[in-house]
């Protein structure tokens, strides 16, 4: 799928490659590329604020190397259990410390993008840890 056509250079074997690709038979993603199919390969677009700089993807399936606590394909969004805190044009994944007697079914996963833990009824807070007025006893 990545050379131009079925010909090589007779001496060195070196296939013409199509853009983006690299090899001897032109069977490679250039670095920041991945998915060689017959449409050549894709760019991987890693987030510059969540993916590990100077490091590149994966060529074949186009996993940026994400920095603690981030993930997704392109090292975009926050792990479950961690919510994106942005810091200048940068972010951060800090943990949700959802306190599990508050939330709905022990949960320990907040929003992502809020860090609000989902509450049982009677609690408030954004890590469900404080009785709501007139109410006490916050346990299990």
């Amino acid at each position: 799928h990545g050379s131009v056509s079925q010909f090589c250079n007779p001496l060195s074997g070196q296939c013409n490659c199509k853009e983006r690709v690299k090899g001897l038979l032109c069977d490679t993603c250039m670095d920041n590329f991945y998915g060689l199919d017959v449409t050549g390969c894709k760019a991987c677009e890693c987030d510059a604020a969540g993916s590990i700089s100077g490091t590149v993807c994966d060529a074949r399936t186009g996993q940026c190397v994400c920095k603690p606590n981030i993930g997704g394909r392109r090292c975009d969004e926050c792990l479950d259990g961690y919510h994106r805190v942005q810091k200048g044009h940068s972010f951060l994944c800090l943990p949700c410390n959802c306190e599990k007697a508050g939330t709905v079914n022990g949960s320990l996963l907040c929003d992502k993008s809020t860090g609000q833990c989902p509450c049982k009824a009677g609690v408030t807070g954004l890590r469900c840890s404080q009785c709501m007025l007139q109410t006490y006893n916050l346990s299990v």
